[in-house]
């Protein structure tokens, strides 16, 4: 469970704060046992040779249980479901692997269904859930909770430990080295001003600030930019990131989006801005020196100037880099036309945008709608910068199904439009990280 540096990696392993906000306590620990609650909205297990579509837990006393909390956003958590029915095929009857997602099942059907075409798999599934949830709170997915036959919590992981080795230890008693998954618990809102009302601290009316500071145990990662707003104007916030985050903010006015490809550091200190470390391990190194907190709040008639206000900061705050934006002639990966013939031509009507992991629909749209989905989610971890280079500046209408993080599958769903990624030349975009010029004179 990568924290970061992929765009869908952020989504995955923080969750949207809405639905935690309900969570007011600290949940089931390990050692405690799971209180007897009734579970609703069950497909897909039986309990004595008969389908059921709620139970109380009781009634799985006996069951080695492994939660799987996910969602259909979290990419991660995609890639663990045909793992799980692996390993529910290997132990048969000693365990029994419960899929949860808070989502309601309208949202989770079709997904599942794109997912079993690609690898079929069978796992019950809990949906529209809020009291297991509740009971097991966390910040981040994929989460995991093992619950042995008494229904004591044995253990609270991450995905990577979810595996046979770890499983046949479990069920025979022995001793495991497995990591504890420790979520960030401190109360954050993106709607509310960092260190206001509980998010870090008191700082009620102000008209403007701009802050810096180090690592802060509890925040979960991410960026976010609030609603221009006329009264309050405008909030810009960076939550323990490394610096090239700090510049990716900064330096993304007009829709811009710096994604590693997109990205080159050209500095001594590349250690301290880029990591292969992954989840409580990526929090360690963030908490040695290399992650930062920063939030820039303007009022009305400063929110245009929110960019170079944030890009004179970072200058002023780390004046050993430079950051610019660069347009560089580069191998990227482009969308290009493959024929003559417009088969893409809007025929008008309602305007529509629709974008899933395994669809997407355009009526009546623009190519770059689709375009920056690609790039700044479903492509994020390309090594090559994504780009558009049909030149096509009409309306569109386009219906494909594929895997969207595919490109073969793509190409594949594209041809009949004339579209095609390929790896070629051309002009991108990026962001550039170097060491400032020291000044000799």
């Amino acid at each position: 469970m990568k924290p970061f540096y992929s765009f869908l990696a952020a989504l995955c392993l923080f969750l949207n704060a809405n639905a935690q906000e309900n969570i007011t306590n600290n949940g089931i620990r390990i050692g405690q046992t799971v209180p007897d609650i009734l579970i609703t909205n069950v497909s897909g297990l039986q309990l004595k040779n008969k389908p059921v579509r709620s139970f109380r837990f009781s009634q799985l006393k006996g069951k080695f249980i492994i939660l799987d909390f996910w969602a259909t956003w979290c990419a991660p958590c995609r890639k663990m479901a045909p793992v799980l029915d692996s390993l529910q095929k290997q132990f048969g009857d000693q365990v029994l692997f419960i899929q949860v997602a808070y989502e309601s099942a309208t949202t989770v059907a079709p997904v599942q269904a794109a997912m079993q075409r690609i690898k079929p798999y069978q796992l019950p599934s809990v949906t529209s859930d809020v009291v297991l949830n509740q009971l097991f709170p966390h910040r981040s997915l994929p989460h995991f909770v093992w619950i042995d036959r008494d229904g004591v919590v044995k253990a609270i992981t991450e995905e990577k430990e979810v595996n046979a080795r770890n499983i046949q230890k479990m069920l025979s008693g022995e001793n495991t080295t497995m990591l504890t998954k420790r979520d960030s618990v401190s109360p954050y809102s993106p709607a509310q001003p960092l260190l206001i009302a509980g998010n870090g601290g008191d700082g009620t009316g102000f008209v403007y600030h701009s802050l810096l500071t180090r690592y802060k145990p509890g925040l979960n990662s991410g960026t976010s930019i609030s609603p221009y707003d006329e009264t309050s104007g405008q909030r810009f916030t960076a939550r323990n990131v490394p610096f090239p985050w700090l510049c990716r903010l900064a330096y993304s006015e007009k829709g811009r989006a710096f994604p590693p490809s997109r990205t080159l550091i050209l500095t001594r200190d590349t250690p301290k801005m880029d990591t292969g470390l992954s989840g409580q391990a990526f929090n360690s190194w963030l908490a040695s020196g290399n992650g930062w907190c920063y939030e820039l709040a303007l009022p009305p008639q400063l929110a245009t100037s929110a960019w170079s206000m944030m890009q004179a900061d970072l200058a002023r705050l780390f004046p050993q880099y430079q950051a610019d934006v660069e347009k560089r002639r580069m191998r990227c990966l482009a969308l290009v036309r493959t024929g003559t013939d417009d088969k893409l031509r809007s025929r008008g009507g309602e305007h529509q945008v629709a974008i899933s992991p395994f669809k997407a629909v355009l009526r009546n749209a623009h190519l770059s709608q689709l375009m920056m989905r690609l790039e700044r989610q479903y492509l994020q971890n390309s090594p090559l910068p994504v780009v558009d280079a049909t030149h096509y500046t009409g309306r569109v209408d386009l219906s494909i199904d594929a895997r969207l993080d595919n490109v073969q599958d793509l190409n594949r769903a594209l041809a009949p439009y004339g579209l095609a990624f390929k790896e070629q030349e051309e002009a991108a975009e990026v962001l550039v990280i170097r060491d400032a010029k020291v000044n000799t004179k």
